[in-house]
């Protein structure tokens, strides 16, 4: 027989829903950021690309992006995804994007221990999460051309 049979034969786009028993889910501090990528695309919009490890405990996540004057221009907060692949559109909010920008993910998880408690019935729901660890964290950069008119 010639050639070899790929570990995960599936389309990529197909894979985020099986998990590939060679890359066992992990506990949070070993959580990591596999992918962090930037596409550019028109009138002021980015595309980010985010893969990261398998979790045991679905993370939290703070994606910023922040202009060359160290402005942020766009924010992101992703509370528990299903997924380890994601993928976002984000809007800079500048009059005209242009030029340099770094990105940053950071992959966060409540302390050892806590957990959320529902409030009893006629209690008020509370609007805060906790206290959040850092358990990694990826930047990456991207330069967006000034547009021609």
């Amino acid at each position: 027989m010639s050639g070899s049979i790929p570990l995960n034969p599936l389309p990529p786009e197909f894979q985020m829903f099986f998990e590939d028993p060679n890359d066992p889910k992990r506990p949070p501090e070993e959580v990591e950021v596999r992918e962090l990528r930037v596409e550019p695309l028109d009138h002021g919009r980015i595309r980010v690309y985010l893969t990261l490890s398998p979790y045991q405990q679905r993370p939290h996540i703070n994606l910023t992006v922040w202009n060359a004057q160290q402005q942020p221009v766009a924010e992101l907060l992703i509370v528990e995804p299903v997924n380890p692949r994601m993928e976002f559109t984000l809007y800079l909010r500048e009059e005209a994007p242009a030029g340099s920008y770094r990105v940053a993910a950071s992959v966060q998880y409540p302390p050892p221990g806590f957990k959320f408690q529902l409030p009893e019935e006629g209690e008020e729901i509370p609007l805060e999460l906790p206290p959040m660890r850092e358990v990694t964290r990826a930047e990456t950069t991207f330069t967006l051309e000034a547009p021609t008119s």
